[in-house]
């Protein structure tokens, strides 16, 4: 299969897991028109809030997250595959929580996890300041997958920043490669669209960035803007600022031939 067909569903999450959970829900079924191969969400598709403490204490287990439990159903029911783009999760005996994106497949059952692996530790500005590494433990693997005979490589926003792990998972095989993020405004609307389009064009792989957005518990805010960006690093489909369903065809065929015009990657 040469042909994909995408849906990001790019939404304002809330606090509560279970309210996000039916969110989602509806907005998985408004793909069904156009019947997708896999849907991705953004990070923190289950819980998002500028509380660290209330995060701590009301972020699910695994085994207890109703937006995971929902997906895998949702998955097997629709036969789709899905990317939760990140959920942030307790882990039995450990005081951090991990960020984990995972891919579900079309028959219900995950795939593969990825635990995002560079935590965003920053100061942007006064008012603007993250500590990711306080609250979550980092991942230490590499993580790509196969759907439809397609390879597909897993990140977490702040790895955007990251160009060798884009180019480990391009040197994999990848084709596609998935960013979930939940970006601040400010850095959104400076690096944003130069940052996803440089991904995509130094590894030659089209780039799925499912942004979070809104205004979220205690004024977290969030950036948007989803993108899917093709091989040569043209934006092919784009969301705003607000809620939307981006559905997206998408051609694998054009990794391989790109590559034959520009091959950087058998010299690197």
């Amino acid at each position: 299969m040469n042909k994909l067909k995408i849906s990001q569903v790019q939404f304002t999450a809330s606090h509560l897991p279970n309210v996000n959970a039916h969110i989602l829900e509806r907005l998985f079924k408004k793909t069904s028109i156009f019947n997708p191969h896999l849907i991705c969400t953004p990070e923190c598709s289950n819980i998002i809030t500028k509380d660290k403490k209330y995060l701590q204490l009301h972020a699910p287990f695994q085994n207890q997250c109703p937006v995971l439990k929902m997906a895998k159903i949702f998955a097997k029911k629709n036969k789709v595959n899905i990317n939760l783009g990140s959920l942030l999760l307790k882990i039995k005996n450990k005081r951090k929580l991990v960020n984990r994106s995972f891919l579900i497949g079309d028959n219900g059952v995950i795939i593969k996890t990825y635990d995002k692996i560079h935590m965003f530790d920053v100061k942007i500005n006064n008012s603007e300041v993250h500590k990711e590494s306080a609250s979550f433990t980092a991942g230490n693997k590499i993580v790509y997958a196969k759907i439809n005979k397609i390879k597909i490589g897993m990140t977490i926003c702040y790895d955007l920043r990251f160009p060798y792990l884009y180019r480990k998972l391009a040197k994999t095989g990848s084709d596609i490669i998935l960013v979930p993020a939940a970006f601040t405004r400010p850095t959104g609307k400076d690096h944003w669209h130069v940052l996803n389009r440089s991904r995509a064009i130094e590894n030659n792989v089209f780039i799925i960035a499912t942004g979070m957005c809104g205004v979220h518990h205690l004024n977290r805010k969030t950036y948007g803007h989803s993108l899917l960006v093709n091989p040569w690093g043209q934006i092919i489909n784009s969301a705003k600022k607000d809620p939307k369903v981006l559905n997206t065809i998408i051609d694998i065929k054009e990794v391989k031939n790109t590559r034959k015009k520009i091959p950087s990657l058998s010299y690197d």
